[in-house]
């Protein structure tokens, strides 16, 4: 959550996702949504151009888009991207389900519990990565302020203290640091979009100090790592990771494989100023952590909405990257006149996150104490990750085949029953289907 002061605490949902509560989001899916929508659909096709198209006349009439628009009917991931130049449109498709908000207003899927990928945060990722190419997140302490901690330190060091007197302490460091300052670059700063990179950097952070745990066999906090003397500053960060991008013969049909990110660490030593330099070095539990995280991020992501929502953002920016990079708008003539023009079609505003409240954990180690402090980010160059070299023939995937299947021309209205797609329709546009 974000107060007026535009400082972010976390929120931490203490419901069981057991069986009556899966009813209740059942229910307000049905409510909500259509028929077609409630079903879940191993891949859904959306089409970029005819979305665009039903969201001409909310935008003409000033008003917000259907709960199926704003959650692309349900789409979960974007595992394929199809080109086709005949019918003038672009067509994304994955996993989708229903969705409904949880008990703490995070709207997800009704089984999974995994985000739906939004319309403002494709919007924004169209913007912006056309625009700056690079974007992220940074949370920091304040230089005059750890400079401060760094006396502290040095002083406490030269005497020795009780238990009580040595959690003290680490309660003080805390109390030092005071609020670290969130810093976003390549989108607005108030859209949702920069939420998100916010919200999924702080939460890894509190993972790292114990503060926020899974229940995931064998994962650890890089606190339950540290021995005596581990105490450092790491910088930790997210960044893409994909095992490969696949591409049909002729460009007209991608597959996007992989789990979508990865941690990457980096030891930092403090001057006297509070002013923060990489390490010459960076220490074994450091990279193991990262490189830990990493291994199981993808079971993290499903028990996490904020890092599945994390993954969700990292596809929309590839998904630019490969529109621009590749020239597929050009193939098929689509302007994206709607979707790029920020006063015709404006994002809801949401509040900004300025500031969030430093991070401290400890836990015993024989007769030390070890404590976390950390710094990092959300570092996206989704140009870097779609260079000519990361695109790789597709084999015996078939993939024009199946660009082929579930072409737009091919859509058949109606339900799941005897064998009919089902598809969305807005007006007379029909821009989802299964």
């Amino acid at each position: 959550m974000i107060n007026a002061d535009g400082v972010g605490v976390p929120v931490f949902d203490t419901s069981r996702a057991g069986q009556l509560h899966r009813k209740r989001m059942q229910a307000l899916a049905e409510k909500h949504l259509g028929r077609d929508l409630t079903r879940p659909s191993k891949l859904r096709m959306v089409s970029l151009v005819k979305l665009e198209e039903a969201c001409r006349e909310f935008a003409e009439s000033r008003k917000h888009v259907t709960l199926e628009m704003q959650y692309l009917a349900g789409l979960q991931r974007i595992d394929y991207v199809f080109v086709y130049p005949d019918e003038k449109d672009i067509v994304i498709a994955g996993p989708a389900e229903a969705f409904a908000p949880d008990s703490v207003g995070r709207v997800v899927g009704v089984t999974t519990g995994r985000p739906p990928i939004r319309l403002d945060d494709l919007m924004v990722a169209l913007r912006s990565v056309r625009k700056n190419g690079r974007l992220g997140c940074s949370i920091d302490p304040d230089p005059k302020r750890l400079a401060e901690m760094e006396r502290f330190v040095a002083q406490t060091n030269r005497s020795p203290a009780t238990l009580n007197v040595a959690k003290g302490r680490f309660a003080q460091m805390a109390n030092i640091l005071g609020m670290q300052s969130v810093r976003i670059w390549g989108v607005p700063e108030d859209s949702h979009f920069a939420q998100a990179l916010v919200e999924a950097d702080y939460r890894m952070k509190l993972v790292s100090i114990g503060r926020e745990q899974y229940r995931v066999r064998g994962f650890k906090s890089h606190l339950d790592m540290l021995g005596r003397g581990g105490n450092s500053m790491q910088r930790w960060w997210f960044a893409p990771l994909y095992d490969a991008f696949y591409t049909s013969e002729d460009g007209n049909a991608y597959q996007l494989e992989g789990q979508r990110l990865q941690l990457l660490s980096q030891e930092e030593v403090t001057n006297g100023l509070g002013e923060r330099t990489n390490a010459g070095t960076t220490r074994v539990t450091t990279q193991r952590w990262a490189k830990a995280f990493t291994s199981y991020f993808p079971q993290l992501a499903k028990q996490s909405s904020s890092f599945a929502e994390l993954q969700n953002l990292v596809d929309l920016t590839i998904l630019a990257a490969m529109i621009e990079k590749r020239g597929l708008r050009q193939r098929v003539g689509w302007d994206m006149a709607l979707f790029l023009d920020e006063k015709q079609a404006p994002v809801t505003s949401q509040r900004s996150p300025k500031q969030v409240p430093s991070a401290f954990n400890f836990k015993t180690s024989g007769r030390s104490l070890v404590v976390g402090l950390v710094g990092g980010g959300v570092v996206l160059s989704p140009y870097d990750a779609v260079k000519e070299s990361s695109f790789q023939p597709d084999g015996d995937r078939n993939l024009d085949d199946l660009r082929k299947e579930h072409a737009p021309g091919r859509v058949v209205r109606g339900g799941n029953d005897g064998g009919a797609d089902a598809s969305g329709r807005t007006g007379e546009i029909v821009w989802w289907w299964d």
